[in-house]
């Protein structure tokens, strides 16, 4: 292994998963203390915060508190609470969480329940958290309103259309309904709190999630969260779409219970799924505490001139408070962190020099997928580690934890370690939603029309690490790339799905879609052999961006990056949990792999027909102006800034390009833009001159933070 990874990985190896724990520490960081008053307990009623409310020693007024969590908490949410009036219960005039998740709400005086509750991801990446209380606290008591996947679900089965909005928005609540709901649906989880040793009493709604702290590991309220998965499957007495509940370690669904019917019990997690939400809190603890130094004191050491073959710069010696963060061949692990070529100096590289990432907050990290281990193959998941910098940007690092028996210490009291994928090369398989605004209304081209679309990307890596070297020792770069599964044409047979080339663009790293029958020799690039930047397939699209034709679909574009009927392609198979298999091949080779790893996605596919429900920014005044055939930026760009204005409800925008081959339509390279920011110049590209009859198109792509894909396309033409 290299030495410079030995000696960071040394340095960065156990404080990660030593100090790693549930949602409860969310949002961000270590060394808070529990969310609320000593005596607030477990709450001991069943259904909406009804259990009896501690009393509060300072407070005079009465305080409704909680958490706001989803697997992780839910940081710098904007919280809504309302009473039976549809108005604000509340003295203050505003109600943010918490890094953690948390919040507080003083009753004004005279104020009776139900009092609904409704968090909103500022995010957008989750929907909105919806709870209630049908008690009212006493003066000088604060009463637990919890607000989750888990209470939206329960509300949810008590409203007629199945959206628990729809209850906030009618100011009324069965709390008999309620309750019994409650009390069904946390019989289905009976195995699950038994086996995390949660206590009797246990109510998703007023049971208070304790944080993770420098010294605690969270409770158990928290750790159900980690461990128990809202889904929607289709119900196989009724044949409709209906709530139920998944653990990480088992997608099998069992339908929620309601008020009325009970549902099925979920089964026991195994003893890892439990001790990885024990040990995830302690991970955030470690970063908070090592991004809590300036970067010039966190990073000690670095080697800039390693070459992007083989992974790029790479942070090589690093603070006391940052050591002992991944595992190492060195170290109790045994193991060498590698995640997608790239060792954990190399992949946190851009954090750990970064100056905005001097104070971050670093939530507990979501638990995204559990793969049981059988025989001599150890129990891996993957961690979505999610933070918030100093200026409240989010962004977040995934990778993969494995249990590795026997490695628990005193000093590190868990026997999780982060290893990475141990993927050699970089390669990604993802979800792709895009929204395409035609902004030239007199073209009726059915290929130009505004719509929604979706589709899936395949991004390999050719200058990346793994590209140059192949495990047979076959002669030359990585050439091509065969990806198969699903879904995708053929459905996983030998030989068949999609296969990527090398880009004929020397400054482009990502391959090229070269054939969908999974060929190596009778397909070109793109389609056409022109046309380059072309990662994408499309799966379907709509026939517009508003109105009834925006969950309408069109027919699909007769391109070679469209799905067409002869390729076989079927969406339905293309879900979170598929596994993908992904052929590499070297040098002149077109026969026998030279590597095979697999990948397996981690978001599900948004139909397009949904996509106007997601939040979007709108184009900002030098984007239209880019985007106006008569204006004064019709020429040649070689600095052409483009800016947008920011949904609070959406994404933030992470990277911006235009198409710089009019021709063929082929894309720029992506310029990355800084986190917070609303425009960027793209200087890294020229865009090309722009008139009534030569279009220009500009791409922005989302900072997604759950390893999906959403785009936004401008475009005159």
């Amino acid at each position: 292994m290299d030495m410079k990874l030995k000696t960071l990985n040394r340095l960065l190896a156990a404080t990660l998963l030593a100090t790693l724990a549930a949602c409860g520490g969310g949002g961000g960081g270590g060394g808070y203390p529990a969310l609320l008053p000593a005596g607030n307990g477990t709450g001991t009623g069943t259904g909406g915060a009804s259990g009896s409310p501690a009393a509060d020693p300072v407070t005079t007024s009465p305080v409704i508190t909680g958490t706001a969590a989803t697997g992780a908490a839910l940081a710098n949410a904007g919280v809504v609470i309302s009473n039976s009036n549809g108005s604000s219960p509340c003295q203050e005039a505003s109600i943010t969480t918490t890094a953690l998740g948390s919040y507080t709400c003083t009753l004004k005086a005279g104020e009776t329940a139900p009092f609904f509750v409704v968090v909103t991801d500022p995010t957008g990446n989750t929907p909105p958290l919806v709870s209630v209380a049908t008690s009212t606290p006493a003066a000088g008591a604060a009463l637990t309103v919890n607000a989750t996947p888990l209470t939206t679900a329960i509300l949810a089965q008590l409203s007629a259309d199945g959206n628990a909005l729809t209850l906030v928005g009618g100011k009324t609540i069965d709390a008999a309904a309620l309750t019994q709901a409650t009390a069904n649906i946390v019989a289905q989880l009976a195995n699950v709190l038994a086996a995390i040793g949660a206590p009797a009493g246990y109510d998703p709604f007023s049971t208070s999630i304790t944080a993770a702290t420098a010294t605690g590991t969270g409770n158990t309220a928290d750790m159900v969260l980690d461990v128990v998965k809202v889904v929607t499957t289709t119900d196989p007495n009724t044949g409709k779409q209906a709530l139920a509940l998944t653990t990480v370690d088992n997608p099998t669904p069992f339908i929620l219970a309601t008020a009325t019917t009970a549902g099925s019990q979920l089964t026991t997690p195994p003893a890892g799924v439990t001790d990885l939400s024990k040990a995830t809190s302690i991970a955030a603890q470690a970063f908070t505490t090592c991004f809590a130094l300036p970067a010039a004191q966190r990073v000690l050491g670095k080697d800039d001139t390693i070459l992007a073959s083989a992974g790029g710069p790479e942070v090589n010696n690093v603070a006391a408070d940052c050591q002992h963060i991944v595992a190492d061949s060195s170290n109790g692990a045994g193991v060498d962190f590698v995640h997608n070529g790239y060792y954990m100096g190399q992949l946190l590289y851009g954090i750990l020099t970064s100056d905005a990432m001097t104070g971050a907050q670093f939530s507990v990290p979501e638990i995204m997928a559990f793969y049981p281990g059988t025989g001599m193959v150890q129990d891996k998941a993957v961690l979505n580690i999610k933070y918030i910098d100093n200026a409240g940007n989010p962004g977040n690092v995934v990778t993969v934890a494995r249990y590795i028996p026997n490695t628990a210490t005193a000093s590190r009291p868990t026997n999780w370690w982060l290893v990475g994928n141990q993927d050699p090369v970089d390669v990604s398989v993802k979800l792709q939603i895009r929204r395409v605004e035609q902004k030239n209304a007199a073209n009726t081209n059915s290929n130009k029309i505004s719509t929604f679309q979706t589709g899936i990307q395949v991004n390999v890596n050719a200058k990346g690490p793994g590209s140059t070297t192949s495990t047979t020792g076959t002669a030359g770069n990585l050439t091509y790339a065969r990806i198969s599964g699903p879904g995708l044409p053929g459905n996983g047979a030998a030989g068949t799905g999609l296969v990527y080339v090398v880009s004929n663009q020397p400054t482009q790293s990502s391959m090229d879609l070269y054939s969908k029958n999974g060929s190596l020799t009778g397909g070109s690039q793109c389609g056409n052999g022109t046309t380059y930047n072309c990662p994408n397939l499309w799966f379907s699209r709509t026939q517009g961006i508003t109105g009834t034709g925006a969950t309408a679909l069109a027919a699909n574009q007769s391109g070679f990056v469209w799905a067409q009927p002869a390729d076989g392609v079927d969406p339905s198979k293309i879900v979170k949990g598929a596994k993908y298999k992904v052929e590499l091949f070297y040098g002149t080779n077109t026969v026998a792999a030279d590597r095979v790893i697999y990948k397996t996605l981690l978001s599900d596919l948004v139909q397009a027909t949904q996509a106007v429900s997601l939040p979007w920014n709108t184009p900002g005044p030098q984007t239209l102006s880019a985007l106006d055939p008569t204006g004064s930026l019709t020429g040649a760009q070689t600095a052409l800034t483009v800016d947008w204005v920011q949904n609070p409800a959406a994404q933030q925008i992470g990277g911006a390009q235009a198409v710089t081959d009019t021709t063929s339509g082929g894309y720029g390279p992506m310029k990355q833009v800084p986190r917070g920011a609303t425009s960027v110049v793209l200087d890294n590209q020229t865009v090309p001159q722009f008139g009534t009859n030569i279009g220009r198109t500009l791409n922005f792509n989302y900072r997604m933070l759950d390893t999906s894909i959403k785009t936004t396309v401008y475009t005159y033409n």
